[in-house]
Order: structure tokens, then sequence, then C-alpha cells
């Protein structure tokens, strides 16, 4: 019995183990977010134009299995106006394991996981195409891309209503080296105002 009693504790203290390991990452990437939101809107005030923080949106097989949905970078339009788009911070992964949740989660989802709808933690982001980057660096070749984008003056564009979604979950990958979500409760993320105001969201049924 006490043999039986020790394997109990050591498989409830390794499962506990793993939930926070994978808790305090979503943590830490929500964290990395809201950082980047703000140096994104920071960047759009200082420089006087438009402002984009971009993710790496290219599924496999033509698109890179570790960039997708966990690569970000903040750029600039120079000049403003333009579709010049001008990196002025370095890239930045997610950790291993998280993602950004984007619209939708089709193919994304592990076996047996349903995601929410009600209301649905999913990140709700503009969709464009190649930023046009120099060989060698983050997002050359990056067909299409995820954005949120400041004004000048630090609000929304376009404005949202009544706010902009940025949700991250955990996951593995699947047979076909996508993403598969495994977890419909381990969502945490952001909620983007038009003014450009950043609130953290715990859980799923935040957003």
């Amino acid at each position: 019995m006490t043999v039986v009693g020790l394997i109990v504790i050591l498989v409830g203290g390794s499962s506990f183990a793993l939930r926070d390991k994978a808790g305090s990452s979503l943590t830490s990437a929500q964290n990395t977010l809201a950082a980047l939101v703000g140096q994104a809107r920071a960047q759009a005030a200082v420089n006087q134009t438009e402002a984009r923080l971009l993710v790496y949106a290219v599924r496999t097989p033509a698109g890179d299995v570790e960039k997708y949905l966990r690569l970000l970078q903040v750029f600039i339009a120079s000049p403003q106006g333009s579709t010049t788009w001008v990196p002025v911070g370095s890239p930045v992964y997610l950790p291993r394991g998280v993602f950004l949740v984007p619209t939708p989660t089709t193919g994304l989802l592990a076996a047996g996981v349903v995601w929410p709808t009600n209301p649905a933690p999913l990140s709700t982001l503009g969709t464009a195409a190649n930023p046009n980057q120099p060989v060698g660096t983050a997002f050359n070749g990056a067909g299409t891309v995820f954005f949120l984008q400041f004004n000048p003056d630090g609000s929304l564009s376009p404005a949202a209503n009544p706010y902009i979604k940025l949700a991250l979950t955990t996951g593995g990958f699947a047979a076909n080296n996508l993403p598969a979500f495994n977890n419909a409760n381990a969502v945490r993320g952001l909620i983007i105002r038009p003014s450009g105001a950043v609130s953290f969201v715990n859980d799923a049924s935040g957003f």
C-alpha cells in the first residue's frame, strides 16, 4: 500500500508540474504580447506614422513550422501612409507550446477538443500579404501575415467596435506539422480598445 501511495503521489506531482509549466508559459506569452502591443503603439506615436505588430501566418507545408502563430515583430510605415514596412524591434517568438489563436481554428484543434463559441476566444486581426522583408530577416518570404495596426495618435486603425481580441493558447504539433490546440480552457490574451488601451484577459470566458 505504501508503494502504491508513493506512485499516486509521484504521478499526481508530475501532472501538476506539467500543468504549472504550461500555465507559466501562457502567462509569459501574455506578458510578451502586451509588451509588443505597447511597443507598436509607442512607435506609432514617436515616429508619427502607422505602426503594425505582425504575426507570421503562413501554414505548413509552405510556411515555417516554428514561426507559424509564434513569430511576432513590430514595424512602422516609412514614410507615413506608405506600404513600406520597416522593422523597429527584434523578432520575438512566443514560448514553445504557446500559439496565437487565429480566426478561425479550422484544422488547428487536437482530437476531442471543442473550441468555445460564446464568447469565442479568437484573435480578431487584419490579414495582409507579404511585407517584402530582405533575405535573411525573420519575415522574409512570409506570404501572409496577421497584423494589429496603430495610427500616429496611438489609436487602433481601423477603429474596432467594441475592441480587438488577441487570444493565446497551448498546443503541440499534429502529424502535418500544424499546431494542435489541446486545451480549450487554457486561454489567455488581451483586449485592445479603439483608443489603444489594453486589458488583460485571464480565462477563455473573458473574451
